[in-house]
């Protein structure tokens, strides 16, 4: 990599051009650096480019499918074509073969990946080649300790990038593992702006097989029909019923819902894709509406083990993922090592991560599907609903080039399956699942060494603060996100990097009155007057009145946290359908604004089943619907 430049903030006459063309994705783990290197140095330029179009020398032409072949259009005739060669067809963003405008990044998606070891400084000069949007990079799982100025959180720890300004980020990569950037300024990541970052170890885990190869896989759910832009305006005026066409007839918006009854999101699922590649199914059917576009492969030797680095950047859908005929062994969370567990599938929500081992002990002359299947099984009626769906192909060395024609796993009352990371209790009796939530991971002892459970000075309590996360009415808008009855208000300036008597005037803080049942403010939880590394307690609630709520995926920013207890709702043992919320929370207000614990005895850290002793690391959890989770981290890493 040549040495950055730094650049300042300059006047540019020629923006929004094009990306250039670059080469395509590479899902190998190829560390960027060596290892004895301090500084990994990487550059982003980040430009519009369409998918299915084919850039060269400064000229670019749609790719059609004529005949059953890629064919680039001739720029000067439009009766003229030519067939796409390899190498073009590595260069182009196939996706699932829709027309659309795009943020790429260096010409990819997903972005570059960022590989390094642990410790290095990585550094990301990021261009805005654009010329409309401004934007900031927030890296996802990254801790920024003594750096909570590079998280990039726009207007939080800084100022957007505007175009054709260039910024520069330097942080520490740690912790370790599967993590990923992306966008932090409105919906932008689905379109393009989000990339993996591995953190490799110094050291080589010894309680696992060795591998052959690491892989990354990034599932993201695309929608075919509008931009990420436009699906963000859609849902603030609350047109979801529109979401596929305004002038729609039988295809407006219908939810869906999962197992146990919650709603599945705001918009349809048209496709996803694992690493930009993917196929759109007309009707949630079996046929592509265009086989011949590529998906993703990753080819393999027989009787060796794989690691695959999976991450969900989807903007809302949780996936099901398995691949077929195959165990999958999870080894790791959001980046965190865990105990190997074995099992058929394991649920992915929006933000977290998975590494996952898997023995390539199949047939070696056969492909076999990777699948990721979105858990809206039912329709707004409580009926069967196909899931959507995205796959790839783990293809051996000895197998013909052709798509796999295998099946996941039937579940039976003798071949019971087991799912990982289920966001409800349980499936319906008759689909022989068993259910296993986050909270069933045991961190391994070396990583409980690295990072122990906060525990409270003898005969004190924890600090414990309850976070209700919920759909409430605003003026303006009767669907809008809120914690504690609070619908975030962005500051005018970033607090982070705004000191003394101005920082207090950037934002409206929530705490500084009595807004009544629903408030527009900024709001701020305070532990500037903690002592360092005391431990904190929160409890994340997922309650409201609303019909149409989903459940939550949060990410906290600069830490992972132990995931101590995960409590579900009260539900129908034979069919999963949610009854009543959990009795263990007290619900005071309008949408629970003011939750506590229904035994007062449990407050201060006194919950019964927390487990103290070996819980997992997440930085991303979902907090089930009508149900709660229960975490602890140290005060470690000052910042905002």
């Amino acid at each position: 990599m040549t040495k950055l430049t730094r650049f300042c903030s300059v006047v540019v006459v020629l923006l929004g051009l094009c990306s250039p063309t670059f080469g395509g994705f590479n899902h190998r783990v190829i560390p960027a650096c060596d290892e004895s290197e301090d500084v990994c140095k990487f550059e982003f330029d980040i430009r519009y480019k369409f998918s299915m179009v084919y850039y060269f020398n400064g000229y670019s032409t749609p790719i059609v499918i004529r005949n059953g072949t890629m064919m680039k259009r001739s720029v000067y005739n439009s009766e003229e074509f030519t067939p796409v060669t390899q190498r073009e067809l590595s260069e182009i963003l196939t996706v699932d073969g829709v027309y659309k405008l795009l943020f790429a990044i260096n010409g990819e998606l997903p972005g570059p990946p960022i590989v390094v070891y642990e410790g290095q400084t990585i550094e990301v000069s990021v261009k805005n080649g654009l010329s409309n949007e401004a934007f900031t990079i927030h890296w996802h799982g990254m801790i920024q300790k003594n750096t909570p100025w590079m998280d990039g959180a726009s207007m939080v720890t800084q100022c957007p990038i505007n175009p054709g300004d260039t910024f520069l980020y330097r942080y520490k990569a740690e912790p370790r593992g599967t993590h990923w950037y992306h966008s932090h300024q409105g919906t932008m990541r689905t379109d393009g702006v989000a990339g993996p970052i591995i953190v490799l170890p110094r050291n080589k885990r010894t309680d696992i097989p060795e591998v052959e190869e690491e892989f990354i896989l990034m599932i993201q759910d695309w929608n075919r029909n509008s931009s990420s832009l436009e699906s963000h305006v859609i849902q603030h005026f609350n047109m979801h019923l529109y979401s596929n066409n305004f002038n729609c007839t039988t295809d407006c918006y219908k939810p869906t819902h999962s197992v146990d009854g919650t709603n599945m999101g705001v918009v349809p699922f048209h496709s996803g894709l694992i690493n930009g590649k993917g196929h759109y199914y007309p009707d949630k059917g079996e046929d592509p509406l265009i086989p011949e576009l590529p998906l993703e492969t990753f080819n393999v030797k027989p009787d060796k083990y794989y690691r695959f680095r999976i991450i969900n950047a989807a903007m809302l859908f949780s996936f099901r993922f398995s691949i077929d005929e195959h165990t999958i062994h999870v080894v790791a969370t959001d980046g965190n090592d865990v105990e190997a567990e074995s099992a058929q599938s394991i649920i992915m929500s929006s933000g977290e991560r998975f590494d996952i081992l898997v023995k390539t002990d199949g047939n070696p002359r056969k492909n076999y599907f990777i699948r990721a299947e979105t858990i809206e099984v039912k329709n707004r009626h409580n009926e069967p609903n196909r899931p959507g769906r995205v796959t790839a192909i783990l293809r051996y060395e000895d197998a013909p080039e052709e798509l796999p024609k295998t099946e996941r796993e039937t579940c039976t009352r003798q071949n019971v399956c087991k799912v990982l990371n289920c966001p409800y209790k349980l499936y319906p009796s008759e689909a022989h699942i068993r259910c296993l939530s986050t909270a069933h991971f045991r961190s391994t002892q070396e990583m409980i060494k690295r990072q122990p459970v906060p525990l409270p000075p003898r005969g004190e309590d924890i600090r414990e603060d309850f976070l209700n996360f919920h759909y409430a009415g605003f003026k303006g808008s009767p669907f809008m996100a809120a914690i504690n009855g609070y619908k975030f208000e962005f500051p005018t300036c970033p607090p982070q990097i705004t000191y003394d008597v101005p920082a207090r005037t950037c934002f409206n803080d929530c705490q500084d009155h009595d807004c009544g049942e629903y408030c527009e403010c900024t709001h701020t939880l305070k532990y500037d007057q903690m002592p360092l590394n005391a431990g904190v307690q929160m409890v994340l609630v997922n309650n409201d009145e609303f019909a149409g709520a989903t459940n939550h995926p949060i990410h906290i920013h600069g830490h992972h946290v132990h995931i101590l207890k995960i409590a579900y709702p009260e539900v129908d043992e034979e069919t999963g359908i949610i009854v009543k919320a959990t009795p263990d929370i007290r619900c005071a207000g309008k949408d629970c604004k003011y939750p506590s614990w229904a035994n007062e005895e449990w407050a201060g850290g006194n919950i019964p089943d927390l487990n103290l002793r070996n819980p997992p690391l997440k930085d991303t959890v979902v907090v089930p619907r009508m149900g709660y989770v229960v975490l602890r981290f140290p005060l470690d890493n000052p910042g905002i």
